[in-house]
This record gives C-alpha cells, structure tokens and sequence, in this order.
C-alpha cells in the first residue's frame, strides 16, 4: 500500500515548457518526481533537468545558513551568522541608506531564476514601498515584445499545441530541439515540414528538412526578400490583406528594394536555397513561424522580429488554424501583478539591468547605487560587459546582499548571503510564456537547512522595517491575484488548482487560434503592416536592414545550453554533463590561425578575453563561432565566461541585451 503523499509540483525555471509534476513525499523524504501526462505541453515526460531535478535540491552545495564576508570582495569568505544578526544587519543597512542617499541609492536586481509569480514579485512589495530605484527587465525579450506590439498589438501568438495542425513550421533563430524540448515534441509529432533558419547548425537544424544557414543579423533582409517574392510572385493573400491589414503599399515598396540577387548577398546563401525556402512560406498553408528569442537580442534585433513577422500576415496565415507566429505568450495571462508587488508609492528612476557594470560605475548617478540586493539571478555570470559588472561590485562603499540557493560568482561580491528554497520548499503559482497554463506548486518538503522563500524573507524583512501591511501569506496573494484575472483568465481560482494541479485558460477553441476572431490590439484594429505607433515613436513604420559591422572578424553567438537554464545547474555535474568551456569555430577560420581541435584559445575584443577549448567544427560557417552558456566563471580556467567579452548596448527597439552582436578575435592560448 503506497502510504507516501503526493504533492502538486510545478517546474519554476525560465523555460517555455514550465512543466507540471507529482511529488510523492514519505517521512518527510521526497519519494520521486514524475511528470504529469495528462498536462498538453508536459505530456508525461521531463528534460534531464527535470529527471534529476533532486540532485539540484539536495546538493551538498546547497546554501544552508546566513553568511556574512570576512575577506575581499570577490573571495568569497564568509562566517556563518544566525538570521537574527542577518536580519538585524539587513535591515539597519536599508534604513541607514535611506536615511543617508535616499530610496534610489537602493536596487533590486533580480530576474527570472524562480518563475514563480509570488518568489518573483513578492519581494517588489517593499522595494515599491520604500521608493527604491526600478530595475528593467529587458535582458530577455524585450525587443520583440515592442516589435510584435508596433504590428500586431500584442507578442501572444499561436498556442503551441495547435502546432500539430499546422503543414509548415518555420523555425527561425530558435532550438527548441534543446530549449524548448516539450513544445519540439508537438513539432515532431504533427508531421509538418520542418525548416530551420539559423547562422549555426543546430541539433534542430540537423533534424529538419531544410536548413537556411544565413549570416548573423542579416534576417530582415531574408525575410524582406520572402515578403517580396510573395508579392512578385502573386502569392500573398490579396483578400487577407485587404480586410484585415494596413500600410501594404509601404510595405510593398520596401520590400521591392529586396530582390533575390541582393538577398542572397547580403545574408550569404544560395539564390536556390532562398527561392525553395519562400516558395515554401509563402504556398504551404497552414504556415507556422517561430521566432525565437536569441534573435532580438542583437543591435537591430527589433527590426529583424519586425520583419519576419509580416510573412505570416502577408501570405494569410494570420487566425487560421495550424498557422501563425509563435514568440511569447506571457500576455495571454491577463491577471494583474501588482496584487503581488504592490504599486510603487513614488515615482523614481528606472535602471536597465543590461546595464549593471555602467550603473554600478557612474559617477554622474546621482544618487549613486549604495545598496544591491539580488535574488532570483546571477549578475557575476550572466550580465554582459563582465569586466565593468565587477568592478562595481567590488566597490567597498557598495552593500550587496544575495539570496540564493548557492554560493555563486555573485555572492563571492556580497557582504551578506542568505539561503533561499527550492521549489520543493514553497508555495507558488505559474503562468508561462510557451503554453496556456496556470499551475499551482505546492509546497512538498521542509526547507533544507535554514533556508528561507523570497516571501518568508520579504515578508520579514518588511515588518522589521516598519511595513506590516506589506506582510501577507502566499496563499492569500494567490487568492487576491487570481482574484484579478479576466478575459481567459476569468474565473480560474486557488480551489480549482489545489484540486487539479493546473487549469488550462478558458479560451474559446481548444487548441487556441490566436487571432481567429480577427481583431488586433492596434489603433486601426488590423494589422499594421505599416506601424503607426513605431512612426510615433521616431522609428521607420515598416521594418528594414541595418548592417552591423564589428572591430574584430569573428560574430561569436553565446545561446543557451541545452542542460543549463541560464547559469543555473553548471555547478551541478549530475545534470550539466557537457564542455562549457568549449567554442566551435569554423574549418576555414581554424585553419587561418592554426588552431587544431582541442586547442586551448583565447577569446578576445577591447571589453575583455576568456580561455576556452576551439572545437573544429561544420556547424558554423567562416566568421562565425558558437559557444553554450551561461557557465558560472568560478568554475572556468581563467574565472572567465563568454560575457567578458559580450557588451552592454541595447537593442534597436525595447532596450533589450545584445549578446549576440560580439565581434572577436579568437588565438592559441
């Protein structure tokens, strides 16, 4: 007879998939995980980060105890102190700053390393409260959020599970073979053509039917030159355009500028390659685009979103079923979060975390950044311009604390560390950005050590301070945010999840169709294919291409790893069993600066320089070089990673990061 309890569990890591699971739990030991096959995207299997999701939680490097630094900033030496004189330090450190610099000397940083809605917005309540300086979540997507919003309204897009309808799924600047590995299972099973456009042979590139390997950066033009063949060729849909789009003849007339000849040029491929790959866009019907996020994380990553996502509009594959564009669909999940974070009591500046190693250093901040407090991220590894993120948090007069779950390259910086939970120790809710699920996770076991939620500490930390109105359970937060939810959302409650786990959004059809009913967010209440509100912001209102040209004659790509979700998971060798120390560099490139397979090299440009493995390979076309991450630098000869030589401009639209637009130099070691 099973005696075990079984507790609802919910993946909380920065993935589209966001998986569901049951937790059995006897005596206080986690018996097994095992996911859930009555769950659309989950479908009953994990990814080997999932598989052996315990030897994350009960790693013997888990962080068990306050620390407080006894050495050097970057050391990482600590003593051991109680959450008596953590919270005590904590907390008269806050006051003393405010009282000193004033609210904005103060700077959460944080991102999305629980996904959680309460562990991620609950600390915000008092970071709100007290006026504190506001972080920009722009690292991830914000470029093509903008890109989407200026055409079509919104980012939300096609329900991945109508992919199975679906004849021809383009897969452009995405691997979902690795980072999406539950929405690739639906892709593989709706027996739909598979094309692949991306400047590296990925393992889905190698799965698919055709590969349009293109330079990177250069995709406006290719999807210009497929908007205008549509055109040439009489293959755009003339009734779709016309009932449901604005700005054609703009967008006609800048896409005549693309001709296959000049296409071809610019982005490095075949004129037969290009005239198979629109052919297939723009006659197989149902069509579905996939754009994934690394490729607006370029300098004119905006304009390329822009640009691909007028070919579904164009060719009529906008509202039908089995077609459309698929980017994020976070939006979908109409519930208001400031039932979480609370409403700021102040207006105040805005930091973009992009930025870190620039706020962290400028001396015409006024007021400068006194007091850090992270959670939920890694600046030390993950930010760009690594060199300058350090060098601030090695500033003495700078008090840093660190809430996680390990001793990462960002709290060797800090001055005080406390242990947070897994997702086994604490209450949550999840919306996602891949399917359209809301699930609850459950809290299944005791915290390891004396770890503490971002809740229970927020909530803590508050009353201490002063704000006991801040200060309310998880549960009762769940409650109140459900409690805000409309449109798809409406009537979804705590009860319903604690009974079945996860509730898929009320939407009409099932799959979703985004758009079937044709209305768009827009002020013309179409398609903008010319875009009024990027002509109001003092952009062009149809995309185009801007070359981008680096100082050194390498374009390094850094995406992420297929075992890693950001940084996290790299100290874990159970689970993160590759080469983060590896780049795959080109036979021709290679060959130029005798390098051999396996060779150590160094990575270099003006910002800074990494050792690494070269790794001789057919993947990357000359010019081009590829490395996985986000690896902890800790752990790396050298103390280095990829993001000492990545930079902090943002992109053209949205200010988002732009790792991907980094020219280097790459040599023997």
């Amino acid at each position: 007879m099973d005696t075990s309890r079984k507790f609802f569990t919910v993946c909380p890591r920065d993935c589209y998939d966001t998986c569901v699971m049951i937790t059995r739990v006897e005596g206080g030991q986690v018996n097994s995980i095992r996911a859930r096959a009555d769950h659309g995207i989950t479908r009953g299997f994990l990814c080997k980060k999932g598989q052996r999701a315990l030897e994350y939680v009960f790693s013997p490097e888990r962080l068990k105890y306050p620390l407080r630094r006894v050495g050097r900033k970057g050391e990482g030496k600590f003593e051991r102190i109680s959450w008596e004189s953590a919270l005590s330090i904590l907390a008269g450190k806050m006051e003393k700053i405010l009282e000193e610099y004033g609210p904005e000397s103060i700077l959460p940083y944080s991102y999305a390393g629980h996904m959680g809605l309460i562990n991620r917005y609950f600390p915000q309540r008092l970071f709100n409260r007290i006026g504190a300086s506001d972080l920009d979540y722009t690292i991830c997507s914000s470029a093509g959020k903008e890109a989407l919003r200026y055409h079509y309204g919104t980012a939300a897009g096609m329900d991945p599970e109508d992919l199975v309808n679906s004849s021809l799924v383009v897969v452009w600047g995405m691997n979902p073979a690795w980072t999406a590995q539950h929405i690739y299972s639906i892709i593989a099973r709706s027996g739909a053509k598979v094309v692949v456009v991306d400047p590296v042979k990925t393992e889905t590139a190698g799965r698919a039917e055709m590969h349009l390997q293109l330079k990177p950066g250069t995709d406006s033009a290719l999807a210009l030159g497929v908007i205008n063949y549509a055109i040439s060729e009489n293959l755009h849909d003339q009734e779709f355009i016309r009932r449901n789009t604005i700005g054609f003849d703009a967008l006609a007339r800048r896409a005549s500028e693309f001709t296959v000849e000049k296409v071809c040029g610019i982005c490095g491929i075949g004129e037969g390659e290009f005239l198979e790959f629109a052919g297939e866009c723009c006659s197989t019907k149902p069509a579905a685009f996939l754009i994934g996020l690394g490729i607006q994380r370029n300098l004119n990553g905006g304009e390329m979103v822009r640009a691909i996502s007028l070919i579904p509009a164009v060719t009529g594959n906008i509202g039908r079923r089995g077609g459309g564009l698929f980017y994020s669909n976070s939006a979908y999940f109409t519930a208001d979060l400031t039932a979480v974070s609370g409403v700021p009591s102040r207006a105040r500046r805005s930091i973009n975390m992009v930025r870190l190693g620039e706020a962290l250093l400028d001396g015409r901040l006024d007021p400068p950044v006194r007091f850090l407090f992270v959670y939920n991220s890694n600046p030390a590894a993950v930010c760009p311009d690594q060199n300058r993120v350090r060098e601030g948090l090695a500033r003495e007069d700078l008090f840093t604390v660190v809430h996680d779950l390990f001793v990462t390259d960002t709290a060797d910086y800090a001055d005080l560390v406390l242990p947070a939970t897994s997702f086994l120790e604490c209450f949550d809710i999840h919306f996602t950005y891949g399917g359209l699920y809301v699930a609850v996770n459950e809290k299944a076991i005791d915290p390891i050590g004396e770890a503490r939620s971002n809740y229970d500490l927020f909530n803590e930390l508050s009353a201490r301070m002063g704000y006991p109105e801040l200060c309310e359970s998880p549960e009762s937060v769940a409650r109140k945010l459900l409690g805000t939810g409309t449109g798809y959302m409406d009537g979804i409650t705590l009860e319903e999840l604690m009974e079945k786990g996860f509730v898929r959004l009320r939407t009409p059809q099932m799959p979703h169709v985004a758009f079937s009913d044709l209305r768009f967010r827009t002020p013309s209440g179409k398609i903008e294919l010319c875009s009024g509100l990027a002509q109001a912001e003092g952009l062009e209102g149809v995309p185009g291409f801007t070359e981008i040209k680096g100082d050194y004659p390498i374009r390094l790509l850094s995406p992420f790893h297929r075992d890693l979700s950001k940084s996290q998971y790299h100290n874990i060798g159970a689970i993160f069993g590759g080469d983060a120390q590896a780049v795959e560099i080109s036979r021709e490139d290679a060959a130029a600066r005798g390098i051999s397979d396996g060779d150590r090299v160094r990575v270099f440009n003006a910002r800074g320089d990494c050792i690494i493995r070269a790794k001789v390979s057919p993947k990357v076309k000359r010019g081009v070089a590829v490395t996985y991450g986000i690896a902890w630098p800790k752990l790396l000869e050298g103390g280095k990673n990829v993001n000492f030589t990545t930079g902090s401009e943002t992109s053209d639209i949205g200010g988002c990061s732009t790792f991907h637009t980094n020219f280097v130099e790459i040599e023997r070691a």
